[in-house]
C-alpha cells in the first residue's frame, strides 16, 4: 500500500491514499450545509481507513458545495462531483459510476454513522463471503417534531448468526412487517451491483422501494448484524416529512409498475413476496391520498381500477380515498362518544 500523509480538515488526523478502496461511501447532497460537518465527519472518522467517499452535490443553492470543497482539500479520499439538480436517484447513480471499492455503502448527508460501522461490516462480509449485510438504525430530531412509525430495529426477529439467501430474508422481513427500504442500513458487495446492472430509478422519489427488493433478489448470501450503527435525523422539509402530494402518488405508482414487471419469470415464492410489497405500498398510497383534492382522488381511483390494483387495497384505505371525511367523523365524533360511553 502506498502511504501518503494528508491533513484532514475536520478531524485533524493522518489518512492514507489507497490503491483499491475497501468501501465506496456514496453521499448525495442537496442543501444540507448545516449538517455536513457532523454527517460527513462521521464517515471521514471511520476506523476503517481504506475507503473512498464519493459526494455528489445535486445543485445545492446554499453553502453546501463550499463546505464540501473545504472537506476535500484536507482529505484525498473525498471526491466531489457536481450536477444540476436532478434528484437523489441520479446523484447516487453518478457516484456509482465512479465507485471503485470492494463494497458500497449509501449515506445520507444529514445523518450520522457510528465510527466503527464500516470496519465491522467489512470484516463480517469478508469472513463469511457475504453479498449483503443488514444492520439497524435509530431516529432523532432537533426540531421538536412528533415522530412515529420510524422503527429500524430488527433485533430478536432475525438470526444474526445465520446466512440467508436474499429471497429468503426478503420474504421473512416483508411478511413480518420489518422490511425497510433504506439503503443506509445495508452494506453491499459492489460486484453484485455491477454484474446485475443495478441502478436507482431516475427522476423519482421513493426510488429505494424499488432498488432494495432488486438488491435482495440478486443476493445469494445475506447476513444481519444486530447493532444500531446508523442514526437518522428526522427534520422538517425532508423527503420523508413533507406533506403527501400527487408527486408521491406518481412516483409510488412507477415503483409498483416496476415491481409488477420484476415478478415476470420469478418463482411463486418471490412473486408472493413482491405482491405483498405492492400491497403495502398501494394500501398506504390509497390511505394517504385521502388528503388530496377530489379530482386527484378520482384520478387515483381510476388508475387503481384500470391497472387492477383494487385487490391490493384494504376496505379501510379505499374508504378513506373515496370519503376522507370518515377520518374526521371517527376522530372527532365516534371516538369521543365511545370514551363517554365507557365512562
Amino acid at each position: 500500500m502506498i502511504r501518503v500523509h494528508v491533513f484532514c480538515y475536520f478531524c485533524k488526523i493522518k489518512i492514507y491514499n489507497m490503491i483499491t478502496p475497501k468501501v465506496s461511501v456514496i453521499i448525495p447532497v442537496y442543501n444540507t450545509e448545516r449538517y455536513l460537518g457532523e454527517s460527513v465527519g462521521s464517515v471521514i472518522n471511520q476506523t476503517l481507513r481504506d475507503i473512498e467517499i464519493l459526494i455528489v452535490d445535486d445543485g445545492s443553492d446554499d453553502g453546501s458545495l463550499l463546505t464540501l470543497k473545504k472537506i476535500s482539500e484536507g482529505d484525498s479520499r473525498v471526491k466531489i462531483y457536481t450536477q444540476q439538480n436532478s434528484g437523489q436517484s441520479i446523484a447516487r447513480n453518478t457516484a456509482l459510476n465512479h465507485a471503485e471499492g470492494e463494497y458500497l455503502y449509501f449515506m445520507d448527508s444529514d445523518d450520522i454513522l457510528d465510527l466503527g460501522a464500516l470496519e465491522i461490516c467489512y470484516n463480517r462480509a469478508k469472513q463469511e463471503s457475504l453479498d449483503l449485510i443488514l444492520f439497524d438504525a435509530d431516529v432523532f430530531t432537533e426540531d421538536n417534531l412528533k415522530i412515529s412509525g420510524y422503527d429500524y430495529n430488527r433485533k430478536g426477529y432475525i438470526d444474526n448468526k445465520k446466512i440467508y439467501s436474499g429471497e429468503e430474508i426478503l420474504k421473512l422481513l416483508t411478511f413480518s412487517g420489518l422490511f425497510r427500504a433504506a439503503p443506509w442500513i445495508h452494506f453491499v458487495k459492489r460486484s453484485l451491483v455491477e454484474e446485475n446492472r443495478l441502478r436507482f430509478y431516475p427522476g423519482i422519489i421513493h426510488e429505494d422501494e424499488l432498488y432494495l427488493p432488486q438488491l435482495y433478489l440478486n443476493s445469494l448470501n445475506v447476513g444481519y448484524i444486530a447493532e444500531i450503527f446508523f442514526h437518522r435525523r428526522v427534520r422538517i422539509d425532508s423527503t420523508m416529512t413533507r406533506v403527501f402530494s400527487e408527486k408521491n402518488v406518481r412516483c409510488y405508482l412507477i415503483v409498483v409498475d416496476e415491481l409488477q414487471s420484476l415478478k415476470r419469470g420469478k418463482s411463486e415464492s418471490v412473486s408472493e413476496t413482491l405482491d405483498e410489497l405492492i400491497r403495502i405500498i398501494l394500501d398506504a398510497v390509497a390511505y394517504q391520498s385521502g388528503a388530496l383534492k377530489i379530482k386527484s382522488r378520482a384520478e387515483i381511483l381510476y388508475r387503481f381500477i384500470k391497472m387492477g390494483y383494487l385487490k391490493y387495497i384494504s376496505i379501510k384505505s379505499l374508504t378513506v380515498l373515496i370519503m376522507p371525511m370518515t377520518i374526521t367523523v371517527k376522530s372527532k365524533i365516534i371516538k369521543p362518544l365511545l370514551r363517554k360511553i365507557r365512562l
